[in-house]
């Protein structure tokens, strides 16, 4: 029994040991963190090296948001035989990504990596998408200074009792930008009190204002320099796509 005992401690402890956790931020923390923000897609997989668990993609930009372009990474895993208890990851010949990525001068990605795999070919609602994000991405860049020593972090609504949050059931919305982001000082039970507009919709932003304050829970930043930083950035999308579809938000905070 004491050696049943040992070795379920020991395999225990492993799993524990190789299991992959990754560090995720939003969206536009992601793009503020990233030195390389694109759309690529893959040409070719090769070059694998089993001791290592890695290998080589090449692949093209079709679109690049931010930094400069590449044409070969390296892939944490195997060629089809990825392991995700190691942040391994597959990736095959067409696919593409919507790529975040932090590097000096050697590309790699994982199952870590900030991305969005998109279809094989884009559609309609993918380039709506893509083309928001890129109104985003452009706001972000042009109003950096104004963002200095704050975090974006996620909210969810802890009123929610049905598969979207109040803030998608809002009615004739329709928005003059695709997003909003917004300041807001939280209390002890991660609740904001005080919100403070950096840019808004443009539609129902005293209601949306309202829900926030009413219904949503931030999730804590986290800061190297202050503990429990009580202050944090909110960054909301309008998401057409998911109109009149049961799930998915239509304002999503991201």
């Amino acid at each position: 029994m004491k050696k049943l005992s040992l070795l379920l401690f020991l395999l225990l402890s492993i799993i524990k040991v190789s299991a992959c956790k990754c560090v995720y931020e939003t969206l536009p923390q992601n793009y503020l963190n990233a030195s390389i923000v694109g759309i690529i897609k893959i040409v070719k997989v090769y070059d694998e090296d089993s001791q290592q668990r890695n290998y080589k993609a090449d692949v093209e930009f079709e679109k690049i948001y931010k930094g400069t372009p590449f044409k070969t990474m390296n892939v944490r895993g195997l060629i089809g035989n990825s392991y995700s208890g190691a942040c391994e990851i597959d990736v095959q010949p067409n696919e593409r990504y919507l790529i975040f990525l932090n590097s000096d001068s050697t590309y790699s990605i994982s199952s870590c990596t900030p991305k969005a795999k998109l279809g094989i070919k884009p559609t309609k609602a993918e380039n709506l998408w893509l083309k928001n994000l890129s109104k985003a991405f452009t706001y972000l860049d042009n109003n950096k200074f104004r963002f200095i020593g704050l975090q974006f972090t996620s909210c969810y609504d802890e009123t929610q009792t049905e598969h979207v949050s109040d803030l998608s059931k809002i009615s004739r919305f329709k928005p003059k930008q695709p997003f909003a982001i917004y300041k807001v000082k939280i209390d002890d039970r991660s609740k904001i009190q005080e919100i403070t507009p950096v840019t808004t919709f443009g539609s129902k932003d005293d209601t949306i204002e309202n829900i926030l304050k009413t219904n949503m829970i931030v999730s804590p930043p986290r800061s190297f320099w202050i503990p429990n930083p009580k202050e944090a950035l909110l960054f909301l999308f309008y998401n057409k796509e998911n109109i009149g579809k049961p799930y998915g938000e239509v304002i999503s905070c991201d």
